[in-house]
């Protein structure tokens, strides 16, 4: 062991002795947890994590997808917009969202996670409730500015909670929950959507009804989050002295460490210069660029396909059951096979056949179930970003190296978003032929990047076995990045 910390720079060494936040709980990795306590511990700490990440993510994904339900209810005739305005509606989150992601990244580093996640919630429920007033394209515009903004702490949040409670064999299914909550949304969202767009003639238009509904239930949430959410498993109040140590304990060999709040300047360097950093941001990026695009223009996409109104709303039930299986189904494969790199790979095929299937057939009243089966393929893809943000929590070490890098793959995350709705031109309506021919080359540029990505993690591991064969936990809390780490393994 001694040749391994010797192998560490000497000056590293003693910054890290000099600012790591103690630990109170890690002091004896010769802890022995047995598998009933391991269970016992996982399931503690589902009940309560888990649930409120769970919650929180599915009012995350009904809030930022609730254009696409009022797109159907009137918005469009209501607020008088014309042309890509529509598209910009959808844009300006993402430009919302890449603002404020270096800032709420900070801030998630410097200050307790949990506290910060309610926070964000409150406001950005506010933000929805006053939607409901926004009745000019202007107006609109300014306030899915702001629900980006607000909404950009989400992701990061729920990527840092995960990777302090769970083992790293854990996360991958446990990523795909909370995340598959964006199907939920779709399930829900229908029935709430379809409620309300009954409600005719009244003081207030029925998706205006929508957005203070919405708006006001998030705002009550984030005060759950505040009162029973811990920050870290080092100051969790709910459990014991006893299980807190073990809880600790059990995600030693993920050599990820639990928190730390000191900025190390070292390691925003290696992570600028780290290439498996950048494949996973144009992983995302170009991955975004397809289930943006669908996610805002999903509902009128089906709707040209021949359904009605009523149809298009309950459909979404469908297709939101649809996107849970393909997602939990993705992260099952990824940890069954321990093969994230080529799971993505695999998932990309249906999208292709499904996309090749919507440009090369007509839509008639005759053939509208089977265009939307070729849709439904497509949304394989959706599992993309779940399997992304797994290589990320699992592969990626150092308490700064992560925050910066959750920086650039959000960032990422929102450029492609971003462009996504351009894709789909109004001129382009109803089949939108040219987007969906855009998509194609998008999911060849996403399978070449997902295998050099592979190639890259599989040389690196080699690189470390080579290096050294023994593999012991004693460096696991000293937060070191997993490139300076000798114990640390990646995972494709």
């Amino acid at each position: 062991m001694a040749s391994k910390i010797s192998d560490i720079d000497t000056t590293t060494a003693d910054h890290l002795e000099s600012t790591e936040k103690k630990n109170p709980y890690a002091a004896d990795p010769g802890i022995e947890i047995d598998e009933a306590t391991d269970k016992r511990l996982f399931w503690m700490i589902t009940r309560r994590i888990l649930v409120i990440q769970i919650v929180t993510y599915f009012f995350q994904s009904l809030d930022k997808g609730i254009l696409n339900y009022a797109s159907i209810m009137g918005i469009k005739d209501d607020a008088h917009l014309v042309g890509q305005e529509y598209s910009l509606l959808g844009t300006i989150l993402y430009i919302g969202i890449l603002v404020g992601e270096y800032p709420q990244n900070l801030l998630l580093q410097k200050f307790p996670v949990a506290k910060m996640l309610s926070v964000n919630v409150f406001i950005w429920g506010a933000i929805v409730a006053c939607s409901a007033a926004s009745t000019r394209f202007g107006s609109l515009m300014a306030v899915r500015f702001l629900l980006g903004f607000f909404e950009s702490c989400i992701q990061p949040a729920m990527m840092l909670i995960t990777a302090m409670w769970y083992k790293r064999e854990e996360q991958s299914v446990l990523n795909s929950i909370w995340y598959c909550m964006t199907g939920v949304q779709l399930m829900i969202g229908g029935l709430l959507a379809f409620g309300t767009s009954q409600y005719v003639g009244g003081v207030i238009k029925n998706w205006q009804l929508l957005f203070l509904a919405l708006g006001c239930a998030t705002c009550v949430w984030s005060f759950f989050i505040g009162f029973f959410l811990p920050d870290s498993p080092l100051s969790a109040k709910c459990y014991s002295e006893e299980d807190k140590k073990l809880m600790v304990e059990r995600v030693r060999h993920n050599e990820t460490g639990i928190e730390n709040r000191q900025f190390k300047r070292y390691q925003v360097i290696e992570t600028i210069q780290d290439p498996i950093v950048w494949c996973c941001v144009m992983l995302i990026l170009v991955a975004n660029l397809v289930i943006g695009g669908l996610g805002v223009f999903s509902n009128l996409i089906i709707e040209q396909f021949g359904f009605s109104l009523l149809q298009t709303e309950l459909l979404n039930i469908a297709q939101g059951s649809w996107t849970i299986i393909v997602m939990v189904g993705s992260a099952w494969c990824s940890q069954r096979f321990q093969q994230t790199c080529l799971t993505m790979i695999l998932w990309t095929i249906p999208a292709i056949v499904g996309t090749i299937v919507i440009l090369v057939v007509t839509p008639t009243a005759s053939n509208a179930g089977g265009m939307l089966i070729a849709f439904y393929c497509t949304q394989f893809f959706l599992a993309e970003g779940n399997m992304i943000i797994s290589l990320i929590t699992r592969n990626t070490a150092g308490q700064t190296k992560k925050s910066l890098t959750m920086t650039f793959l959000f960032v990422g995350w929102a450029v492609g978003n971003l462009i996504a709705p351009q894709i789909f031109q109004s001129s382009d309506a109803p089949r939108y032929l040219h987007g969906f021919l855009a998509h194609i080359v998008i999911y060849a540029v996403f399978i070449a990047l997902t295998a050099l990505t592979r190639v890259i993690l599989m040389r690196r591991n080699k690189a470390k076995e080579g290096e050294s064969s023994d593999v012991s936990h004693e460096l696991a809390f000293q937060d070191l990045t997993d490139r300076e780490n000798p114990n640390f393994r990646y995972v494709y």
